[in-house]
């Protein structure tokens, strides 16, 4: 919870440094299906896909280069073994990142992020290791397209990646979602 709060601080202190400055500041906010990559052996079942979402904000430093923190929440992958037993793996990340931008038009714009991502994964049910929660700094990669519709809000289109941490072993996670961007 204290992860929403931050990025919520962080959406506040973004609309209120863009009273003074123009089309500098912006927020956004996406969804769509994730991926949480855990291995499956004889006698487990996975379900690596869920929902997830992501909120963030930035400042533009350069017309083509930003400064942005967010959080993503990548979702759960479901882990059973018949009627046994059922647990999960959740994945959620905050993030900081720099993102650069390369307009295609002057309507679309492409967009390729690289930063660090605060993971926090967390394991709960009567498999694997019982409840238990991992946190690591990772690297995060974003690669999206953005189009816009006038000059303050876009629709964006993106994939995020960066590794989750259980028991010192890693897997991938991953976010393709859709959403709107609002330029202040």
């Amino acid at each position: 919870m204290n992860k929403i709060t931050l990025a919520a601080a962080l959406l506040a202190l973004a609309t209120s440094a863009s009273a003074q400055l123009t089309n500098k500041a912006y927020v956004g906010g996406a969804f769509g299906p994730s991926n949480v990559s855990v291995e499956c052996g004889f006698p487990y079942s996975c379900d690596n896909s869920d929902t997830g979402y992501k909120i963030y904000a930035g400042y533009k430093v350069h017309p083509q280069i930003a400064i942005e923190g967010g959080y993503i929440d990548f979702g759960k992958s479901k882990i059973s073994i018949g009627s046994a037993g059922a647990g999960s793996v959740a994945v959620d990340a905050m993030l900081i990142n720099a993102a650069g931008r390369l307009p295609f038009t002057r309507e679309l714009t492409g967009v390729g992020r690289l930063g660090l991502a605060f993971v926090d994964t967390k394991v709960s049910g009567s498999l694997l290791y019982s409840n238990r929660s991992d946190s690591a700094t990772k690297a995060y990669l974003g690669l999206g397209l953005e189009y816009s519709f006038n000059k303050n809000l876009r629709g964006t289109a993106s994939a995020d990646f960066t590794t989750g941490e259980v028991a010192g072993d890693d897997g991938s996670v991953r976010l393709l979602s859709i959403g709107v961007q609002y330029d202040f």
